[in-house]
């Protein structure tokens, strides 16, 4: 799939990839802040103590996508972890990249259902039911890989 390079403004497509996508076990609750909803860490299973912001808080808070349907700031997913920035799995995300979260679609056709703005008019940024058309990837050093669809 070829993107326009006004759709990207400027973001490699990997980075562009990480906005608007749902959340596990965590949400935005109003302006800048968050909250956990899940008890439990959704990588490893242990009792979760942070939430975890998927794109880097340095890559900026908000994507905008803009598409013949509409435009969107789309926010960086959040995950509810295990640790701190530097214990548990939030610190495997962090200190040494020892695991990677990617977005992973089901189809190229919900791919590109997504750049043209269709599921954003349908779903909205961070929804549930975007797990319909993809799922979290989250990958460790060594090439094990763990599927994540909601919490």
């Amino acid at each position: 799939m070829i993107l326009d390079a006004g759709i990207l403004r400027g973001y490699p497509k990997e980075r562009a990839e990480l906005y608007g996508k749902p959340h596990l076990g965590a949400r935005y609750t109003h302006g800048k802040a968050y909250e956990p909803l899940a008890p439990y860490c959704c990588v490893c299973g242990r009792r979760a103590g942070s939430v975890h912001h998927v794109a880097r808080r340095s890559w900026g808070e908000t994507f905008r996508l803009v598409t013949p349907r509409g435009t969107w700031d789309l926010r960086s997913p959040l995950f509810c972890l295990c640790g701190s920035g530097t214990t548990g799995c939030h610190e495997k995300f962090h200190g040494g990249a020892r695991l990677k979260a990617e977005w992973k679609w089901r189809s190229t056709v919900y791919e590109e259902d997504w750049w043209s703005g269709e599921l954003l008019q349908t779903y909205g940024p961070h929804s549930p039911g975007l797990y319909e058309y993809g799922y979290w990837l989250v990958t460790d050093r060594d090439g094990h890989e763990m599927i994540r669809e909601g919490m």
